[in-house]
């Protein structure tokens, strides 16, 4: 039985449900499947990928009944391939949305942080709990989450292992929007929407732009703009662009 529950909408929209009862534990199963995931992803078709959960439970991070029985080796292998799984996640071309309906812990949230935002419900909790129980953070937690809010703050969220309320996670920059659970939805369809609007080469092209650009130099930086800006020159879509300012309509993007 899948751990994954899928759904592509017709505009593009792909939705990805973690459902691994009783709180989505990250076992190696479900790892796998997300891995596969990233292979299965069309950017020609998906506009942008939700990733989201059933439960009250987002996800509670590590399952360590799993983890318990593996031995030094074994922990150490899986433990890379969870990060090497969260960084396919973040080099999934087209925008990606961690819409957290659930708590949000350790592995989960270095799930979350994977996505290049996410959205929070306002019943849930959410944090780095590593150090509780005797590791620290290892698919990502320690490099995105300090990127994210600042050094300071990101130790704190380790160091403390604490589980954070939705505002305290909206104040320091963790999650982008806050809404009432039964808000989430109708949400989350908005942002899509504003996505989807816009040119997707140009989409990606930033998108692309942004990760390799990110903690070089200005100079390395701007260098990886100016690369990703000339791959979408010749496009059809930023002819349409133009012409479609210059009749005052809206445009009719078709990604090529």
């Amino acid at each position: 039985m899948s751990m994954l529950n899928t759904k592509l909408d017709q505009r593009g929209l792909l939705t990805v449900s973690l459902d691994n009862p009783p709180v989505n534990a990250l076992s190696r199963a479900l790892v796998d499947e997300l891995n596969k995931l990233c292979d299965d992803v069309q950017d020609e078709i998906v506009r942008m990928v939700v990733i989201t959960a059933g439960g009250e439970n987002f996800c509670a991070g590590a399952d360590l009944k799993e983890r318990s029985k593996m031995d030094d080796t074994e922990v150490e292998t899986f433990v890379q391939y969870l990060s090497d799984t969260f960084q396919r996640i973040a080099d999934i071309p087209v925008p990606t949305l961690a819409a957290i309906n659930g708590n949000c812990l350790g592995g989960g949230l270095e799930l979350a942080l994977a996505c290049d935002m996410r959205i929070m419900t306002d019943d849930t909790f959410i944090g780095m709990k590593e150090t509780s129980v005797g590791v620290m953070p290892g698919a990502g937690g320690t490099v995105r989450l300090p990127r994210l809010i600042g050094e300071s703050r990101a130790k704190q969220w380790i160091f403390s292992a604490q589980s954070f309320t939705p505002e305290e996670a909206l104040g320091d920059g963790v999650v982008d929007w806050l809404v009432e659970t039964d808000e989430l939805g109708d949400a989350v369809q908005e942002i899509f929407g504003q996505i989807a609007a816009n040119a997707p080469l140009a989409i990606k092209a930033a998108k692309r732009s942004i990760n390799e650009g990110l903690g070089q130099p200005v100079k390395q930086a701007l260098e990886v703009e100016q690369r990703s800006y000339k791959s979408i020159i010749a496009s059809e879509d930023r002819r349409e662009g133009l012409k479609a300012f210059r009749e005052k309509r809206r445009p009719k993007w078709k990604g090529k």
